[in-house]
């Protein structure tokens, strides 16, 4: 019985890590990008903000002072000095909300604007796109935490020759699928597109015409870029499994 549960195990074991290398492929095209607000900051020279023009004359609290000071020239450079920052803390501070201000007002007008542009099969179409891509990503997570989980449990009571060959199991398999899909998409490549679709969205909301603003939006250099990154990195990491796979079968022989 021991036996068959190990057995029922490390197969578990070599399917969920088959799925969580695809899920790394999908999590290296599906992490968000740095919104551009944050790059304003890093990049000076890109902000839309123009210099300003060094003053003629410096301010009075900058004037150096006189050989002999006295102690009414004193009091009123402090005076000016203060009254000099606190007018520039005030200026920083109604500068910062104006960008905030800003900033928000252009997130909805840029919302409005696709609202308006896009048409409502398009605008559909992208909120499935997101609902599953939010629903992936939470599933993958919980995958790849019994992915290790199993792994663990095969190289614990199992043995280390067994979980060689689990990672062999699972890098193959994802390598096996990837050249199969690679020859349907080879030989009809329509045919897989339409089927992968057909698994996450309901036929008739994803089809839209070449000369559509959404295709225009997305275009197949995009997707073909994506789904470059996504092969790469997901049959580096099956190779790799494999490769750590035999090294622990030839350490176990």
């Amino acid at each position: 019985m021991t036996r068959l549960l190990n057995g029922i195990v490390a197969f578990g074991s070599a399917l969920l890590l088959a799925v969580t290398l695809i899920g790394a492929g999908f999590a290296a095209v599906a992490i968000p990008m740095q919104p551009p607000q944050r790059c304003r900051g890093r990049f000076p020279a890109a902000t839309s903000r123009t210099p300003r023009s060094p003053p003629t004359s410096s301010p009075p609290w900058r004037q150096p002072a006189s050989i002999t000071p006295s102690t009414t020239t004193t009091a009123k450079s402090d005076a000016a000095i203060a009254e000099g920052q606190r007018r520039r803390r005030g200026q920083r501070r109604r500068r910062g909300q104006r960008r905030r201000r800003g900033r928000r007002r252009a997130t909805a007008s840029t919302r409005e604007n696709a609202a308006r542009s896009l048409p409502a099969d398009a605008i559909s179409h992208l909120d499935d796109v997101y609902r599953v891509a939010s629903m992936a990503k939470p599933a993958l997570a919980i995958v790849a935490v019994l992915c290790i989980a199993g792994l663990a449990h095969v190289a614990v009571r199992i043995g280390r020759r067994a979980l060689g060959r689990t990672l062999i199991a699972g890098g193959g398999l994802v390598l096996a699928a990837f050249c199969a899909l690679g020859a349907w998409a080879a030989i009809d490549f329509d045919g897989l597109f339409a089927a992968f679709h057909s698994l996450f969205f309901q036929a008739g909301t994803w089809t839209f015409p070449y000369d559509s603003l959404l295709i225009t939006l997305y275009p197949t250099a995009f997707w073909m870029g994506m789904g470059g990154i996504w092969l790469a990195v997901t049959c580096i990491a099956s190779i790799i499994c494999i490769i750590v796979g035999r090294l622990l079968r030839s350490e176990t022989e």
